[in-house]
C-alpha cells in the first residue's frame, strides 16, 4: 500500500517535471526568438498565434498532469490486487482435498481474470478521455 509520504514524493517528482518540462520550454521559445530576430527577412511571429501555441501546450501539459496522476492511482489500485491475488495464490496450496483445491483454483483464476478485465478497460478508458481532451484541446486551438 502507498503511504502518504510515498504519495508526496510522487507528486514532487510530478511536480518537478512539470517545472522542468515549462523551463526547458520557455529556453527554446527564446532561443528561437532571438535566432529568427537576427536573420534579416524572416517575418517576426504573429503575437495571437504564438498565444495560441503556448495556451495550447500549457493546457496540454494540465491534462497531461492530470492523466499521469490518475493513472498512479490506477496502478497503485492494480498493484495491490497482484499483492492480494498473491496471497490467495499461496492459499491455494493449503488446500486439504482435490475438490477444495479445485473450488480455489477456480476462484483463483476467476479473479484474475477479472483483474486482468477491469485494468485493460481502465487503460482504454484513460486513453479515450486523453484523446477526446486532445481533440477538444486542438478544436479549441484552431479556433
Amino acid at each position: 500500500m502507498t503511504t502518504k509520504t510515498e504519495t508526496n514524493v510522487y507528486d514532487q517528482v510530478f511536480e518537478n517535471m512539470k517545472k522542468a518540462a515549462d523551463a526547458g520550454l520557455k529556453m527554446q521559445q527564446e532561443a528561437i526568438a532571438q535566432w529568427t530576430a537576427l536573420w534579416p527577412g524572416v517575418a517576426s511571429p504573429q503575437s495571437v498565434w504564438v498565444d495560441k501555441v503556448r495556451e495550447f501546450q500549457k493546457q496540454w501539459g494540465e491534462v497531461v498532469s492530470e492523466l499521469a496522476h490518475r493513472h498512479r492511482a490506477t496502478l497503485d489500485q492494480q498493484y495491490d490486487a497482484a499483492v492480494e491475488s498473491f496471497e490467495e495464490a499461496l492459499q491455494i496450496g493449503e488446500s486439504t482435498d482435490p475438490q477444495e483445491f479445485r473450488k480455489r483454483t477456480e476462484q483463483f483464476f476467476r479473479k484474475t481474470l477479472d483483474c486482468m478485465r477491469e485494468a485493460s478497460e481502465a487503460q482504454m478508458k484513460e486513453y479515450q478521455e486523453a484523446m477526446a481532451k486532445l481533440s477538444e484541446l486542438v478544436t479549441k486551438a484552431g479556433s
